[in-house]
């Protein structure tokens, strides 16, 4: 399976919820009562998918990565740098000796052994800055990201405070679908992304 068939995988079952969700919105028999919980419920699960989405397709990106085969050495810099950070870490915690002897050997340790990386971390909250991060670890383009992010900022920040239960905080906003859409254009932008960068240098050696 292809990284693309996989994340589309991921993608369809998120887009089926998105559009129920926006079909239960629309339908004429909800109360006030109800569609008020619906917004909140709708805008929470827009979240949930953006975040889970960009990180299941980073995660699965760096799977790829490994099974490439490919050394540590060869990776994009800000990939390598990614796939050292755990060594970087310790290195800067060991006594003298062990670091001189990490040094002497970080060639046949690190550099020429398959990448290992950490776990992507949304920080639990995916604002447009956090994400472009990400990217950029990841040695992809983040112009989606930049263009969309006023609306990636209001997305977050809306949930947000859905998430610590505060009152009144959606009824004076319409369930805006140009969020979706720039959901989606984000999600697609990165699962084209992935998949073509995978067919470039050094992965498709």
């Amino acid at each position: 399976m292809s990284i693309l068939d996989s994340v589309s995988q991921d993608l369809n079952w998120r887009e089926a919820e998105i559009a129920a969700m926006r079909i239960l919105l629309s339908s004429p028999g909800v109360s006030f009562v109800q569609k008020k919980s619906l917004l909140r419920a709708a805008w929470a699960l827009l979240y949930a998918h953006y975040e889970g989405f960009c990180k299941n397709t980073l995660m699965t990106f760096y799977d790829f990565i490994v099974n490439c085969g490919i050394p540590c050495r060869d990776l994009p810099p800000s990939t390598k740098m990614l796939a050292l950070k755990k060594s970087f870490t310790n290195i800067r915690k060991m006594a003298d000796l062990d670091l001189m002897n990490e040094i002497a050997h970080f060639e046949a340790n690190r550099l020429a052994m398959p990448p290992q990386f950490p776990d992507v971390d949304t920080e639990s909250n995916l604002w447009p800055s956090v994400l472009v991060e990400l990217m950029e670890a990841a040695d992809l383009n983040t112009a989606k990201v930049e263009e969309h992010e006023l609306k990636l900022k209001t997305l977050v920040a809306r949930r947000n405070k859905i998430a610590h239960g505060e009152h009144n905080i959606i009824e004076e906003f319409a369930y805006d679908k140009t969020y979706e859409d720039a959901v989606y254009d984000i999600m697609y932008d990165i699962a084209i992304q992935v998949d073509d960068r995978l067919g470039l240098p050094p992965f498709n050696a």
